[in-house]
């Protein structure tokens, strides 16, 4: 009879222990939850459906707060078109054509070419190597003085640009950049021409990156190849269309040739009722 009063006494205290426990554990849960909101169940995503960034982690479910007022972001800038552009792009009524000079500047032809350029009142633009920048910044500075446009045509006239990565064809284009304005601080270059023709999308995407549209021509010369006067000639002539973008050297080479077809053609085609122009 004596054992059953210790047994219940130790069931008792087992009881009270356990309240205990049970108390203070609801009491601590409680104090959690105010502590801090719940944030989102599961996995953060790397990228929802649409394409669209994740959400900022450590975001809130139930927020009701506005969020603090931000300035306004600056309104971006028109895109850079990335088609190839062949034509003047005048759209008004008239015979337009505009003389294109690549692989300059040069210390023998780029006088000569603006020279007479000059006589006629004539515009041009020059797709210059960046290298040929650097070594003659004042056959920049000249150029720019006299109003024509500046074209972008890399840095060592690189012929192989749709076969570079990325980066390698950004600094082909950049480093011209920096020549050029190492002459003329905050000159416009509008333009990019790939040295021997050689376009791929990305390439006039990079261009466009670095706001540049690509230029091309309708009327190739061919006076690298120094075919003669003539043959240069009879190339324009059948070529040629309004709106036209011929595309001649100033650099790169011997271009006695090329200096002496301008000489002719400029005052035929001016016969002809053409009125020069540089792309737009």
């Amino acid at each position: 009879m004596s054992v059953v009063p210790v047994r219940n006494a130790s069931f008792q205290a087992a009881v009270v222990l356990l309240a205990v426990f049970l108390c203070g554990f609801l009491v601590w849960t409680a104090s959690a939850d105010t502590a801090a909101p719940r944030t989102h169940a599961g996995p953060r995503p790397t990228q929802d459906d649409a394409g669209q960034p994740p959400e900022v982690e450590g975001s809130f479910e139930g927020v009701t707060t506005p969020p603090t007022a931000q300035s306004p972001a600056a309104t971006p800038g028109p895109k850079v078109p990335t088609l190839l552009q062949s034509k003047t792009g005048r759209t008004d009524p008239g015979k337009w054509v505009a003389l294109t000079f690549d692989d300059g500047p040069w210390n023998t032809y780029t006088p000569q070419v603006l020279g007479i350029l000059k006589q006629y009142g004539i515009k041009a633009t020059f797709c210059v190597v960046g290298n040929q920048a650097k070594a003659l910044p004042g056959q920049i500075r000249e150029i720019v003085a006299q109003g024509h446009t500046l074209c972008n045509h890399t840095m060592s006239h690189d012929t192989e640009m749709p076969a570079r990565t990325p980066e390698e064809m950004r600094a082909q284009m950049q480093q011209t950049l920096d020549a050029i304005h190492a002459a003329v601080p905050g000159v416009p270059v509008p333009w990019y021409r790939a040295p021997g023709g050689m376009w791929s999308v990305q390439v006039q995407e990079v261009a466009a990156s670095l706001e540049m549209r690509s230029l091309g021509w309708t009327v190739d010369t061919l006076d690298w190849r120094k075919p003669g006067v003539d043959k240069m000639m009879q190339t324009v002539h059948s070529q040629l269309g309004p709106g036209g973008v011929i595309l001649m050297h100033d650099g790169g080479g011997d271009r006695t040739q090329s200096v002496e077809c301008l000489r002719r053609l400029i005052p035929e085609l001016l016969a002809q009722g053409y009125q020069f122009t540089v792309p737009v």
